[in-house]
Formats: structure tokens, sequence, C-alpha cells
């Protein structure tokens, strides 16, 4: 059986812990969407005759008068019939739009993610020739032949229809080669990619992917990331014995965040068209663009902006904006630095 899974997915989830309290005060929290008509996407013929399982993740904008706008996909499985169907559902939904001082106001910040499946956890068993295509770039990479693991995994392109646990053994797949080769980018972007059922049965493993995606948030500087991370990491079963030890690391960041360093965030523009970014901060710059940068969506709570991109370009942010994220846009491959300036007393 077919079936469409909707996710709302809120821009903050609330800090309860005393380490992180500063984190809380400094990330407010947003009220999830609730939608007054909402069109469920149709499964596409193609993916359920074959069997194809996948999700894709969006971000829009609420008007005014509750109609959704500047729907940007964020993340997807890959299968482009499946991503097209769920955007053209979001696309039809209405809202109750945000009331401020009497007056319906832009809601700037929102997330959904649709999960086709065609059974509850997605279809377990993995093809002939997924199988062996697997474990031949497995054997090249305990090998540490990473040219031929390389090529082996691009060879996973050529196979057309794949089910959700055969793309989620594909991105564990790239995430150990990326981690092999020293890119903590690529191992991020594949590992955010696994979807696992949220159960009993998944909660360690679960446990484990999101404990490698904090470390690699950490490491990358993308604090909000870690610290939205942390915050499922805390509705774990079985995290209870290590909460301890995130929580420390919490408040260590927030005690940079509030300190007077830089906070310098790589940014590489690859296979889409933009690169998102959560802020912390309320003023930033762009810096070290190599590549071209054609604009810069802000979005925050109840405010957004469109501007274009010259290198150094420093924005400020009033403080009255909240729960600030920055869609930059640009030709593929265009490496630069985000830079977050410390906040001014």
């Amino acid at each position: 059986m077919k079936k469409i899974i909707i996710k709302f997915l809120p821009a903050l989830l609330l800090c309860n812990s005393a380490a992180a309290i500063e984190l809380s005060q400094l990330l407010s929290t947003s009220t999830e969407p609730t939608p007054k008509i909402r069109v469920e996407p149709k499964y596409p013929i193609s993916a359920a005759r074959n069997g194809r399982e996948g999700w894709a993740t969006f971000s829009f904008v609420i008007e005014k008068d509750g109609s959704v706008s500047n729907v940007i996909t964020q993340e997807t499985s890959g299968s482009k019939d499946i991503t097209l169907a769920a955007k053209k559902a979001v696309m039809k939904w209405q809202y109750q739009p945000a009331i401020e001082n009497g007056e319906p106001i832009q809601q700037c910040v929102n997330s959904v993610q649709f999960d086709f499946r065609m059974h509850k956890n997605g279809t377990k068993k993995v093809t002939r020739r997924f199988n062996s295509l697997y474990h031949k770039t497995k054997a090249a990479l305990a090998e540490k032949d990473y040219v031929k693991t390389k090529a082996l995994l691009s060879k996973f392109t050529k196979i057309e229809y794949m089910h959700l646990s055969e793309h989620n053994f594909l991105q564990l797949l790239n995430a150990e080669y990326a981690k092999a080769i020293g890119n903590d980018a690529m191992q991020l972007a594949h590992l955010k990619k696994i979807k696992i059922a949220t159960d009993d049965k998944n909660t360690e493993y679960e446990l484990s992917l999101l404990a490698q995606r904090f470390v690699l948030e950490l490491q990358l500087n993308k604090f909000k990331n870690a610290y939205d991370i942390y915050k499922r990491i805390e509705k774990n079963s079985v995290a209870k014995p290590y909460l301890a030890h995130y929580q420390a690391l919490i408040k260590q960041v927030d005690e940079f965040i509030h300190s007077e360093k830089e906070l310098i965030v790589d940014a590489d523009i690859r296979s889409d068209d933009y690169w998102h970014y959560a802020l912390v901060r309320n003023e930033f710059t762009l810096t070290n663009i190599k590549g071209k940068l054609n604009k810069i969506d802000i979005r925050c709570a109840n405010k957004r902006h469109v501007y274009s991109i010259e290198n150094n370009n420093t924005w400020k942010i009033p403080d009255a904006w909240q729960q600030c994220h920055v869609f930059i846009f640009g030709e593929n491959d265009t490496k630069f630095n985000l830079v977050e300036h410390p906040f001014k007393v």
C-alpha cells in the first residue's frame, strides 16, 4: 500500500536544559504551521509501478492572505517526479496568516517534509543488481582504493529505480567514503539524506546517526543545526547516559556565540543552485567569493528580503527579526565564506 507522510518541521525546538538556556534565549521558538487547506500530493504513477520510494523537504513563505509562495526545495531523495509532485501540492496549501498588531503578516520560516512510501517502514529488500554493486564498492573502500570507490559510486546513478532502503544504504556508503577522504561537508550531506522510521526498533541506529551529524555540524561551525540535533538526541530513549556530555558541548557553543570571536563558515554551492545556513548572530559578511553568486534570500520569522551580492557585502539584521535563515544562490562550484560578527553591546 503506497503512503505519503507529511511532517512539519519547526524552525526551532525549545531548549529545556540549564546548560543551554542562553542559546534558547538567543534562538527563540516559532509556531508550527497549521494549514487550513492541505492538498496531499499524488504518488507518481511511474514511482508506484516500480515500487520506488522517496522524500522531499521544502522551505516556503506564508503570505498575508494565507497563500504559499517562494517554495525552495531543500533536500530530496533524488527522484524528480516525487519532488515535483510534492512541490505542486504544497504550492496549493492555504494557511491562517500570522497576526501582528491586528494585521496579517508574512510567516517566512516554514518547512515541511513529504515521505513517499510503499509500505509503513519502507521497502526492506534490495535488488540483486544493487547488492552486487554495493559489495564491490565496500570492498574497494576497505582496500582504501578511493579512485576505484569513487568510480563505483558513480555507477549507482545508472540504477533508475531505488527503494528507500537502497537509498539509505547508498547514502551511508557515500558517507563512509567521504569520511575516508576527509571531506566533512560531504559526509554530513549524505548522513542527512538517510531517512529511517522513528520507532523502538531504530532508536540505537538513530542515535548513532544523530551523534555523527552532531559532531560534524560542530566541526563545520553550523551551531544552529547542531543545537537542533541535540534536541532530537534528548528525545531518544537510549541517549540518557550521554546527555551530560552533549549538554557540556552545547554550553561551549553558547559561550562561543556570545564571545568576541568571528564565526567563519565555509560555503560551497555544489549540485544545487543555492547554499543554506541558519544564522546564530545578527550581522554577517560574505567574503572570499570564488565563482559567481547571484542573490541572497534572508528569511526570518516574519520578515523576508532578497538582495544582490558583491564580495565583502555585510548585512546587519534588526534585533526584532527572529530565526533567520539565508539562502545564497549562485553557480555550481562557487566557494565563499560566511562570517558572523560578534554581538555589539
